[in-house]
């Protein structure tokens, strides 16, 4: 399985990465309940179905991110950008996907702004 990760061409910095990576677990090769209740909050035409069938292990790390939405942007921007240099990278259509869910974490979901203390009294006294 992890032999399927290293391209076959005995680069060193495949074979490095690859000994890095954390040992592959059962919960890699299918989605969690977390990731299941994620994808049915997510509108239909964002829920990113090929990549759960071909990589569960990424679509479970970004569900379990998701809470945050800080954290899921970089999340999702490390998968879209590669910064170790030489990955494969996604199917064209899984990159689609990441970016369909990049843009709905962007543009749909806002972190609600801290109020500051004129603000709040101001609207705790009717003023605002």
């Amino acid at each position: 399985m992890l032999a399927d990760l290293i391209a076959p061409n005995d680069d060193p910095d495949a074979e490095r990465w690859a000994r890095q990576r954390r040992a592959p677990r059962a919960c890699d090769q299918a989605l969690t309940g977390t990731a299941r209740r994620w994808l049915r909050q997510l509108p239909p035409r964002r829920r990113p179905l090929r990549l759960c069938v071909a990589h569960p292990r990424v679509a479970n790390r970004i569900a379990w991110c998701w809470a945050d939405m800080g954290l899921s942007e970089q999340v999702l921007e490390d998968l879209l950008v590669d910064r170790r240099g030489g990955r494969r990278g996604f199917a064209p259509a899984i990159v689609r996907e990441l970016r369909r869910l990049r843009e709905y974490n962007a543009q749909h979901r806002r972190e609600p702004r801290s109020e500051g203390l004129w603000q709040t009294l101001g609207r705790l006294s009717g003023l605002a």
